[in-house]
């Protein structure tokens, strides 16, 4: 199947970025085994991200990068909110009211939202191949988590509220982004320092006035190279390749596109875990790879 030049480099990226988020899954079993917080790692992410990308930026002698406009500070503000306090910080508290079947089933609908939002907020109308693909990746992770219908009936409304807030978080960085780049010169150096600036803020006052830090004693140094692995792919390449993305392909697609986290993450978790994927996850995995296959489609290829 033949694909446009940006649907080839934004689906490139997108799957980069997806990839790149993958890590994260099988890292962070090994990180909440040593009792951390996950809401710590989260934060280590972002404080990571923002110094590379500031780091970036000050070696290559770009600062001036940094100096931006009120209107622009306030889309990284934006993106910073949903990003790290929203779609991070959330969905790490639903975990703690939800089964993980649960908390990944309704983080997944996400691009279900982002195809929703993008004929308001971008005015990209979706496909209808791409709505069915949607509905596809949420068949895939209902069947790769192996789970009952029954069982995502009876979902505690505290624990729902979380996983919405993450749904809309990340759905929203993606809309968001989107529609400045559409409009404006977009800088990814500069939105990741900015959105992990502001991000990072919001997620240390939560922690620091309802959580507290006593676990951050158990990092050890083995766990410290862990977590600067998963903050500089999980975090810094992955939504540098996520923003990059964004200026080639809606959001939706690039929503769609990122779902392939769960084949990566289930890979490595068969690889690094010792833990080989069931029938059910090869079965959702599959249904994954058919909608990013139906999301990839074009109109005129359609026709």
């Amino acid at each position: 199947m033949a694909l446009s030049g940006n649907m080839r480099r934004g689906g490139a990226l997108a799957l980069c970025a997806a990839f790149c988020w993958g890590i994260i899954s099988p890292a962070a079993k090994i990180v909440s085994a040593a009792d951390i917080d996950l809401m710590t790692l989260m934060i280590f992410r972002s404080l990571f991200t923002l110094a590379a990308s500031g780091l970036c930026l000050f070696i290559s002698g770009q600062r001036a990068r940094l100096h931006v406009g009120r209107e622009t500070a306030r889309f990284y503000f934006i993106c910073g909110a949903f990003s790290v306090a929203l779609a991070g910080g959330g969905y790490l508290k639903s975990l703690a009211y939800l089964t993980v079947a649960q908390a990944i089933v309704i983080h997944y609908t996400f691009p279900l939202a982002t195809l929703a939002g993008s004929m308001w907020v971008t005015r990209e109308k979706p496909t209808l191949l791409q709505v069915a693909a949607g509905f596809i990746i949420v068949a895939g992770v209902v069947t790769g988590m192996g789970g009952s219908a029954a069982s995502f009936i009876s979902v505690p409304a505290a624990g729902f509220i979380w996983a919405a807030l993450a749904v809309i978080g990340i759905s929203g960085q993606a809309l968001v982004a989107r529609r400045f780049s559409i409009s404006h010169e977009t800088d990814e150096l500069a939105m990741l320092f900015y959105s992990n600036l502001f991000g990072s803020a919001l997620l240390i006052a939560y922690k620091t006035l309802f959580a507290g830090w006593g676990d951050a004693a158990r990092v050890t140094p083995r766990l410290f190279a862990l977590m600067s692995l998963v903050a500089f792919t999980g975090s810094f390449l992955s939504y540098g390749f996520f923003y990059a993305a964004l200026k080639y392909i809606p959001a939706a697609v690039a929503s769609l596109f990122c779902t392939f986290e769960i084949v990566v993450a289930v890979g490595l978790t068969a690889l690094f875990v010792g833990q080989a994927p069931s029938p059910q996850e090869t079965a959702g995995c599959a249904l994954i790879l058919i909608a990013i296959f139906c999301a990839s489609a074009t109109p005129r290829e359609r026709r």
